[in-house]
């Protein structure tokens, strides 16, 4: 007789893929020869692993009628961090890429999403929102909160702000920072819901132009 533990190996599996392949995903995605950082290569395959994501968690609250589907937000920084440290290790090898750590020893220091370190020293920050209607009236407070606690350690350090979606808040508005220091990939558009063949059409701010503001902030 099958027992609950046997008839559940095949899911448990399902789970582990994710770690199971991560290396196998890197090993594909250093073999891509060139970063084309003029197209939108590198936004379409974040914004399809998001939707791949999302598909996953709407299929898993339909079975178990869950009411919420689990958070975007973590996937979304693995996702950032996946795809930079594949651009940025052919780009410019002498840059790491880190997530959640701590910009100094000391407990309570700040921990960005996703930071670039050139050795010891922090030369970019990277805050990472799946949106901010959450936080449509304080973002922009806290975000310069973190950026002046930012160059209290790292004067030179530049900090952005990369958000997935324009749905459900007003947008950056004509703040000059807007594509400088200020990103959004879709606009008025959920991952889960833009049409593949019209991707190009959802795409606001293309993460390879957050990628060439790193590279000219980081130059020696």
């Amino acid at each position: 007789m099958t027992t609950f533990t046997e008839a559940d190996e095949a899911y448990r599996k399902a789970i582990e893929a994710p770690g199971r392949y991560l290396l196998d995903a890197f090993e594909c995605a250093n073999s891509v020869a060139e970063v084309n950082l003029n197209g939108t290569d590198i936004t379409q395959a974040v914004l399809l692993r998001l939707k791949s994501f999302m598909w996953c968690q709407e299929q898993i609250k339909n079975e178990l009628g869950k009411v919420y589907a689990a958070p975007a937000a973590d996937f979304f920084v693995e996702t950032i961090c996946f795809f930079l440290k594949v651009a940025l290790t052919k780009l410019d090898p002498t840059l790491t890429v880190m997530s959640e750590k701590n910009i100094v020893r000391k407990r309570g220091s700040l921990r960005p999403d996703i930071s670039i370190w050139r050795g010891d020293n922090l030369v970019v920050a990277i805050e990472c929102k799946t949106q901010l209607g959450w936080n449509r009236d304080g973002w922009l407070s806290d975000f310069e909160d973190r950026e002046i606690k930012l160059s209290a350690n790292f004067p030179c350090a530049q900090i952005f702000l990369l958000v997935l979606t324009g749905s459900n808040w007003g947008g950056f508005g004509d703040d000059i920072r807007v594509g400088k220091q200020f990103f959004v990939l879709l606009k008025n558009a959920s991952p889960a819901r833009f049409e593949i063949s019209f991707l190009e059409d959802f795409i606001c701010h293309p993460i390879e132009m957050l990628i060439t503001e790193i590279l000219d902030k980081t130059k020696f």
